[in-house]
């Protein structure tokens, strides 16, 4: 008898394969699922482990397939996501379903309601994990996708998904609390994604002569990012900048507005970005929504005390004085005082970046989140 078989459907970056992990500003999506696969590495004698995802900017040249650290990565052509959702995701349906006949896999691990892998949960009655990545029926409540059709056709698919799974994971007890109040009788565990190794290699060294506060995020209101701006244009006269890294619809709309010591970095990759990490003197990050930001996790894994918000995940590891500053409720004014507290008084932020430091590294290890889903797998194994 073989090793149980596992199909993780996600998308996996293939371009890791020839560049490494470089993170979204290098072309990769799903920043959390690199390391994840590394540290499934140690499992390999346990798992037959799967990787399959769609190539979206390709529609014909059949299925490549590639053997690398322990595991089996198979990756397919796919028609435009647009067009996907309209057909009710049946091409999706019908790449995966082929590729699954010829795995024949014993557990199904999905990733991601924003994307078209959940509708093959509980294929030809096999046990299922639903991992979210963002909670899209949340993002709906609060506006994000106010006029575009296409997230809200996709939206409206998530509560089928999540009823579909046999296990739901999800980062935070936010994003449990938020899952709930749409869907009920769901098994939901929490498992926190892990942080690459590369930034447990990054010194924190604060420039103090320049100093600047790093927003790293999409430009979008979910992310509060119109509250920074004003926070920021509020604060003419401060000798500090702030830094948006990143991209998204609000960009052009806010660097037109040309404000006060403001630079615009765009996307970084992983290299890049660590870098601003390393010599930023705070984190910020003014979400509306989010389960647990990957960029808190990072900058916590450095060093760097965090301003944010009780709108999501985070607010279970960022601590109000401790490790950082809550601003609650989110209003620009209060932002703009959060900031200027900490960025005049840097022995502060240091202070308050050392305080819970090992604790955070420890908690956002991939490692710890290979063990808790090889735990699912197995106890999925002998349902």
């Amino acid at each position: 008898m073989g090793l149980p078989r596992i199909a993780i459907l996600a998308d996996f970056p293939w371009t890791y394969f020839d560049h490494g992990a470089q993170g979204r500003g290098g072309g990769q999506s799903s920043t959390w699922l690199v390391q994840l696969a590394e540290a499934y590495q140690e499992y390999s004698s346990e798992f037959e482990i799967h990787w399959l995802s769609i190539d979206r900017s390709r529609w014909s040249g059949g299925m490549r397939t590639r053997d690398s650290i322990g595991q089996r990565f198979h990756q397919f052509p796919g028609i435009r996501a647009s067009l996907d959702v309209r057909l009710r995701y049946m091409p999706s349906y019908l790449y995966l379903s082929n590729a699954l006949r010829t795995i024949q896999p014993d557990i199904l691990h999905t990733w991601g309601t924003e994307r078209s892998y959940p509708i093959m949960n509980g294929w030809s009655g096999i046990p299922t994990i639903l991992s979210m990545q963002g909670i899209l029926t949340e993002y709906m409540r609060i506006g994000s996708f106010s006029g575009n059709g296409f997230w809200e056709k996709v939206s409206a698919w998530e509560p089928r998904f999540l009823k579909s799974a046999n296990i739901v994971t999800v980062e935070s007890q936010w994003g449990m609390q938020t899952i709930r109040r749409d869907v009920d009788g769901l098994d939901i565990r929490q498992v926190e994604y892990g942080v690459h190794p590369s930034f447990y290699n990054v010194n924190w060294e604060p420039d103090l002569i320049n100093p600047y506060a790093l927003y790293v995020g999409s430009i979008d209101t979910r992310k509060g990012v119109d509250v920074l701006m004003e926070a920021a244009n509020s604060l003419r006269n401060r000798p500090w900048k702030l830094r948006i890294a990143g991209d998204g619809p609000l960009r052009e709309h806010f660097q037109q507005q040309c404000i006060h010591n403001v630079d615009w970095l765009g996307l970084q990759s992983w290299s890049e970005l660590q870098q601003q990490l390393a010599h930023a003197l705070c984190l910020v990050l003014p979400t509306r929504a989010d389960t647990s930001p990957n960029v808190v996790k990072e900058a916590r894994v450095i060093g760097l005390p965090v301003i944010t918000t009780l709108h999501g995940g985070q607010a279970e590891y960022i601590q109000d004085g401790v490790n950082g500053v809550i601003v609650n409720p989110l209003e620009p004014m209060l932002l703009a005082r959060s900031l200027d507290s900490v960025m005049s008084d840097p022995e502060k932020a240091i202070a308050m970046g050392a305080r819970r430091h090992l604790q955070d590294r420890g908690y956002f290890r991939p490692e710890e989140t290979a063990r808790r889903f090889t735990n699912i797998y197995r106890e999925l194994t002998v349902m």
